[in-house]
């Protein structure tokens, strides 16, 4: 059970300074000058729903979602160990996410890049996705819309898809995740560490924190708010490396 402090602990402090400017499937525009180069931020589950997305977009710079903020709240823990669940809570977990299978299939990011880049002119575009999002960087990686990715603790990783990356990649994953455990991780870096002329990754695990903490941190915990800030700070880093160190327009789907 999520007590109220640890559900406010999800939000981020601050007010978002871009625009909804329409045409676009509700994406989020962080404020910046016309440039050829952009970052694409794919959200969590929870779209806008909060305003962390749209926090961490305008500071990158400087679709409506699926699911509701609240539905996800019996499911999830701030913290590795909090959120043990019997049988029964497992199959109305298992249950819940199914149900939710059409709306997250109904999300087309390769239609919406490729609008972006045509209407607004973007050459040159790096990938950061989150939980749900980290699943569609994952899958934009085998294409050449994009030049890297940054993906964060994904809803899991299919060989299929970490077999066909051919871009530079970097993982933020958990300590604790059940929707990308320890095994199935392992397994993905294995994959891309046997390949030949395997593009350069990195995957990083944060002591201390849950699925979800690098996009919807619970920052009352000292150890969640060190790992959210630092996989922050790597992804900044990554992204402007990918951008090749220009000025960059941030992008909240």
């Amino acid at each position: 059970m999520i007590c109220e402090d640890c559900t406010k602990g999800y939000e981020l402090p601050g007010e978002p300074r871009g625009t909804f400017p329409g045409g676009y499937g509700g994406a989020y525009l962080a404020p910046h000058p016309a440039t050829k180069r952009a970052v694409v931020l794919f959200t969590d589950v929870f779209g806008f729903a909060l305003n962390n997305p749209k926090l961490l977009a305008d500071e990158l710079a400087r679709r409506r979602p699926p699911f509701g903020t609240e539905e996800l709240e019996p499911y999830t823990s701030p913290v590795p160990g909090g959120a043990k669940r019997t049988l029964w809570g497992q199959i109305k977990r298992h249950a819940f996410f199914a149900s939710k299978i059409p709306a997250m299939y109904s999300v087309r990011p390769q239609v919406f890049l490729a609008k972006i880049k045509r209407d607004r002119g973007y050459e040159i575009i790096g990938v950061v996705g989150y939980c749900f999002g980290g699943s569609l960087a994952l899958r934009m990686t085998a294409t050449d819309l994009i030049q890297g990715a940054v993906i964060a603790h994904p809803g899991g990783a299919p060989l299929d898809l970490v077999n066909a990356i051919k871009i530079p990649t970097i993982w933020i994953c958990a300590e604790e995740d059940e929707q990308f455990p320890a095994e199935e991780r392992d397994t993905a870096q294995r994959a891309l560490a046997s390949r030949d002329a395997a593009p350069p990754h990195e995957f990083i695990i944060y002591p201390g924190t849950t699925h979800g903490f690098a996009g919807r941190p619970a920052l009352q915990y000292p150890l969640v708010k060190d790992a959210f800030e630092s996989a922050f700070a790597k992804t900044v880093e990554f992204l402007h490396e990918v951008v090749n160190k220009g000025d960059v327009h941030s992008v909240a789907a």
